[in-house]
């Protein structure tokens, strides 16, 4: 039977009794041995360095009466940390410190020693109930694994700065490894990570809000990764909104926005994505399996890049292919532009993107989406929506990729029954209406001189593409 050898003091019992450590606790209390393994206090930083081997038998070398044991795959720490403003943690080779206990972080940094930029891996926090709080932080190379499997404690990232995630640690660089509820990343930048920004595992039921971030450059590898890829499962409403999401504008595989259910049970709660931004990525925003999701006033721009037109290219997609369970949408007021294609929807869909004739009715629904120029081919056909499923789809109020916003025209832009007798038909009549700016006679307009492409007039909070002053400009 392997074991714990504890240096400098008596073993005991693990969390007999919960402690609080800090940066310089760790480093007094593991000192560097002389394979150079410990944690080192290198020129003002604190950096973990793994041992390559232990005596035959022995899993760790305990401290603090085994309250830090110091192994071959991580620094593990029974107990709370708090990392103060200013300092520094570094991992060494492959190391990572997994914290069975809360952390708190402020304006710190988290990141890679010198040489270990490509192995390094970082944080890992699994013990029921722990939270993590992370306040104006930078961390580069490295990730932090999260998940406490209970109701009770979140992770909570605001104002923090992630560069350069390499993925060894995890495929995300906040990546939610088991359930959890109330999380929330906002106002954080994520810069070239090497897959997603934030992801779940496909069973992981994870309630959070992701809000106000802004991610540039998902995905560097060539695997096909979104910048934001949550697991649609379980009983928590998951909300994704007020983020900018810009792509490597070349064919990575970069995706914009992901929610999936992959193993059949739908998820009780809501999904909310609005008011994001997503340009130059393989895809926009997609659901895929069965689940309710809200798709409000996104900009979808240029989602364009990849080879190949049949595996991907959406500014919105909902798919689900089962028989039994249904996806169910309701999308409004986006903006959808330059995409390979528009809308797709595949298998067993219930989508309203507008249903404007009974303005009493429940699933009342003035649509306000707008379309131009989806296509791919040579010569290039546009393509806003492709209803490749035997349900119909309700799409009106809308404006569309043509001229002229009747049948006839709409109907060049749609594929659908009319198309394809086995597909069911999308209901796009009456279509919106586009409005001059010279014609728009509405004082909020003439004051604000800002409305969208329906003529319509905004508030300053409006993102999408808006007409300022008689220029069309991205907000």
């Amino acid at each position: 039977m392997k074991k714990i050898f504890t240096l400098g003091l008596m073993a005991c019992a693990l969390l007999a009794q919960a402690k609080t450590y800090t940066l310089a606790d760790l480093a007094t209390l593991v000192p560097v041995m002389e394979d150079g393994s410990g944690v080192a206090v290198v020129d003002g930083a604190y950096v973990i360095t793994l041992p390559a081997s232990l005596p035959e038998g022995v899993d760790g070398i305990g401290f603090d009466g085994n309250n830090i044991v110091l192994s071959k795959n991580y620094l593990t720490v029974n107990g709370d940390i708090v990392v103060n403003d200013g300092e520094t943690l570094l991992f060494a080779g492959g190391a990572q410190i997994e914290i069975n206990g809360n952390l708190t972080a402020t304006n710190a940094t988290f990141g890679a020693a010198e040489g270990s930029e490509e192995t390094a891996k970082g944080i890992r926090m699994y013990q029921e109930g722990a939270s993590a709080t992370l306040t104006g932080c930078t961390f580069n190379y490295v990730n932090i694994n999260y998940g406490n499997g209970t109701e009770n404690g979140c992770l909570t990232a605001t104002g923090c700065t992630f560069n350069d995630h390499n993925a060894k640690g995890g495929n995300a660089v906040i990546n939610f490894t088991s359930l959890s509820k109330g999380n929330l990343i906002q106002d954080c930048v994520f810069n070239n990570p090497s897959l997603s920004a934030a992801a779940s595992g496909a069973n992981v039921a994870c309630g959070i809000t992701i809000k106000g971030n802004t991610i540039n450059k998902p995905n560097t590898s060539t695997r096909l990764y979104p910048g934001i890829n949550m697991s649609a499962t379980g009983p928590y409403d998951i909300c994704i909104e007020d983020n900018e999401i810009h792509g490597p504008a070349e064919n990575t595989r970069s995706g914009g926005i992901a929610l999936a259910c992959l193993l059949g049970n739908p998820p009780t709660g809501t999904l909310y994505v609005r008011n994001n931004f997503v340009e130059d990525c393989s895809y926009g925003i997609t659901l895929t399996g069965p689940g309710y999701v809200v798709i409000e006033g996104n900009t979808v721009l240029n989602n364009k890049y990849i080879a190949n037109p049949n595996q991907g290219g959406s500014g919105l997609n909902i798919t689900c292919n089962s028989a039994t369970l249904i996806a169910k949408a309701y999308m409004k007021d986006n903006h959808i532009e330059g995409n390979v294609w528009g809308v797709t929807v595949i298998g067993n869909v219930d989508i309203n993107a507008g249903k404007v004739e009974d303005p009493t009715a429940e699933d009342y629904n003035p649509g306000g989406n707008v379309f131009i120029n989806n296509g791919n081919g040579d010569p290039f056909v546009q393509y806003d929506w492709y209803n490749n499923t035997a349900n119909d789809s309700w799409a009106q109020g809308n404006t569309w990729s043509v001229e002229v916003q009747d049948e006839e025209h709409i109907a060049e832009v749609i594929v659908d029954k009319a198309d394809d007798a086995s597909l069911g038909e999308v209901h796009y009549m009456p279509a919106g209406v586009n409005v001059a700016i010279d014609e728009v006679k509405s004082d909020a307009v003439k004051s604000t001189g800002r409305y969208n492409l329906l003529g319509q007039p905004v508030g300053e909070n409006y993102r999408g593409i808006v007409i300022e002053n008689g220029k069309k400009v991205i907000k």
